[in-house]
């Protein structure tokens, strides 16, 4: 059988940003078990190959693996010891460290919950699903006092995805929209100028998808969007996403 074993990252080239918060790094373990992930265990030194594991639950604060080979030597060289894990899903590279590992009953490796968990996204920044709510807007400013509501599809740190009405204004890579905002119900943010890097086709065939990147952004623009993308990811972790904006700085 052939495994795909990831390389873990070097400390010192992972942003802050990708660090999982405290708070939420079980339940962001938790949504990974139902796929039954193939991790690698790597050595603290780099020295030897990655041992692969599948990550089966979380018990009682204990992380359960499944060791798919017998690791040379045997996994007594293994019990007490630290290693590595490394794993690559479908919302990027996890990597934490596992230590006091131990064999329990079933032959499985435990470890306790890890205090610092590391995703990295394999995308240029860390984007987030829009929460898919009906009150959220991005709203377009088109000029001449018209203006235009728009769906957030994701959402990055410098950058927005929006779902357009084919037709409802013109569409192109390189044009510039100019004091947009989110708006929910009561609430809008600051105003946010954006460039369209790329259009691609929506999902129905009267939408159109825009994908924009910040323009000259201000402090409080960057501060506003980081905290909109963290507050949908964070609600979504909790499992609370239908009240995301609670964490979003610029809701009231």
């Amino acid at each position: 059988m052939r495994f795909n074993i990831f390389p873990p990252e070097g400390l010192q080239s992972i942003e802050p940003k990708f660090h999982v918060d405290t708070r939420l790094i079980q339940k962001t373990i938790e949504r990974e078990l139902h796929k039954k992930p193939l991790a690698g265990l790597y050595p603290i030194d780099g020295v030897g190959s990655a041992i692969p594991v599948s990550l089966l639950d979380v018990a009682k604060g204990l992380l359960v693996m499944k060791p798919e080979t017998k690791p040379e030597g045997g996994f007594t060289s293994l019990i007490g010891g630290q290693r590595i894990v490394v794993m690559c899903g479908e919302s990027g590279k996890m990597q934490f460290l596992a230590t006091n590992l131990r064999l329990n009953e079933e032959g499985n490796l435990v470890c306790p919950m890890p205090a610092d968990l590391i995703l990295i996204q394999r995308r240029k920044e860390f984007r987030t699903l829009g929460p898919a709510d009906d009150d959220l807007n991005f709203v377009l400013c088109l000029g001449a006092g018209q203006e235009l509501l728009t769906k957030v599809i994701d959402i990055s740190d410098h950058g927005i995805l929006l779902d357009i009405r084919l037709g409802a204004t013109e569409v192109e890579v390189g044009r510039y929209w100019h004091s947009g905002y989110f708006e929910r119900l009561r609430s809008r943010s600051t105003t946010i100028d954006l460039v369209i890097k790329n259009v691609r086709p929506g999902a129905d065939i009267d939408r159109i998808r825009a994908g924009c990147e910040l323009y000259e952004p201000k402090k409080q623009t960057l501060k506003e969007f980081e905290s909109t993308r963290s507050a949908i990811e964070n609600a979504r972790v909790q499992g609370r996403l239908n009240r995301w904006y609670l964490g979003a700085s610029w809701h009231e």
